[in-house]
């Protein structure tokens, strides 16, 4: 490529196949192949089914810029790229998307797709002596596989544990699950940036305490110095990489908007796009997902921080569903006077009990989201973090307190006698 240059056609590719190719022309066009249009599990997208007259936009789809790099690894990609092409979305398309990009990746036509290097054994990730010279190490390896987010993480093709006598090279029966039944598992690894020290360990604490209250959760680790935070992909299963779009794809919006919209407005996405046999149970974790990160003031919770996963497009009415809970940080440990990231019954402000309850019964349809705030609280100030004397759990325990205090049931007067 030379300065100036933009791509004009993309390969759309999905697990079920070569679905469409995306066109620059006075707009964005996606033209479905004719093997798409007979066949629907190859739509790109729960809302961009296969026709004959395709679909146009004035930006990319939403569920192309979904996995666009942000923050930065974007910085790292207009390091590398900026002297040879125009920084925008089909070119960063072009330039990043892998077949690990999960359900959907893109390729320039007639290109052969990049290879991965060498996957890596999560026990070496998690006990690496020096872990800021092991992430760079990542990023030169493996950076270019998209992943959204300001903050800098990468995704590691996973090494399986196991040697023919079924334990790891110390000798040792390996002690992370069994993955026959997977076809390519992939670990995101995060480091913490700059402007948020002890990230890693912040996110570790929230996840294990959204795991201890009984949120569906992926499995994660801390590496040994708490430098780095690694978590498996939840969207891979033993036929490859399962249909997940989050919120700024299914409202329609690029990620630079997702702090755009409301918890309601993820509540109806979750009523349209989850099976019927999964809504309520959808719902339901929405509203104790929302619970918890009221509790530990995560004010980062927006719309690609929520999805709606599924197999593929033609058995998304069967078992769509809302993903596991991932990203859950205390934001308050740094920016003291943060907020909701979407709005909560009008407001961004930090709910009361009665705002919450309201918006639990009216918007997630639960018969007593009060029953559900208390069992939360009590479940949360029972955890126990594995080393009570840790800095960053203190920052993230007295912000679970105020979280508490702020939801608890008033307490009823004893009469006056």
């Amino acid at each position: 490529m030379t300065t100036s240059t933009r791509v004009r056609k993309l390969a759309l590719h999905t697990t079920q196949g070569t679905a469409a190719v995306l066109h620059r022309e006075s707009q964005f066009v996606v033209r479905y192949d004719e093997q798409a249009l007979a066949r629907p599990a190859l739509a790109i997208s729960l809302t961009m089914p296969p026709r004959p007259d395709g679909w146009r936009s004035n930006q990319i789809p939403p569920i192309l810029s979904m996995n666009l790099p942000e923050g930065f690894l974007l910085h790292r990609v207009i390091d590398r790229y900026r002297k040879v092409m125009d920084i925008e979305d089909m070119n960063l398309l072009a330039v990043t998307s892998t077949p690990a990009a999960g359900r959907v990746w893109a390729s320039v036509p007639d290109h052969e797709p990049k290879v991965s290097a060498a996957p890596m054994a999560l026990r070496d990730i998690l006990a690496h002596p020096g872990t800021e010279e092991l992430f760079d190490e990542l990023l030169e390896k493996y950076a270019e596989a998209p992943l959204s987010g300001v903050q800098p993480k990468v995704a590691v093709p996973e090494q399986p544990p196991e040697s023919a006598d079924g334990l790891d090279r110390s000798g040792r029966a390996p002690d992370v699950i069994d993955k026959s039944s997977i076809k390519s598992p992939d670990l995101i690894v995060k480091a913490a940036g700059v402007d948020y020290p002890n990230l890693a360990e912040n996110e570790y604490i929230c996840m294990s305490l959204a795991r201890h209250v009984g949120l569906d959760t992926p499995d994660f680790w801390l590496s040994d110095d708490r430098k780095l935070f690694v978590i498996r992909r939840f969207d891979v299963s033993a036929d490859g990489y399962l249909g997940f779009e989050d919120m700024a794809v299914l409202t329609g919006r690029h990620p630079s908007r997702k702090y755009e919209g409301s918890c309601s407005e993820v509540a109806r996405v979750i009523v349209d796009f989850a099976a019927p046999v999964n809504r309520n149970a959808s719902l339901d974790a929405f509203f104790r997902l929302m619970v918890v990160n009221c509790l530990v003031r995560n004010g980062d919770a927006h719309l690609k921080n929520f999805g709606i996963l599924y197999g593929d497009p033609t058995t998304a009415d069967r078992d769509a569903r809302l993903a596991p809970a991932y990203d859950i940080v205390s934001s308050t440990v740094y920016i003291p006077n943060d907020v909701l990231a979407l709005g909560l019954g009008g407001s961004k402000a930090w709910p009361d009990r009665k705002r919450l309850e309201r918006f639990g019964k009216e918007i997630c349809s639960l018969t007593n989201p009060g029953a559900i705030i208390d069992e939360l609280i009590e479940k949360a100030m029972g955890y126990h973090y594995e080393d009570p004397g840790s800095s960053m759990w203190k920052k993230v325990e007295t912000q679970l307190r105020i979280g508490a205090d702020s939801l608890r049931a008033a307490r009823k007067l004893a009469p006056v006698r």
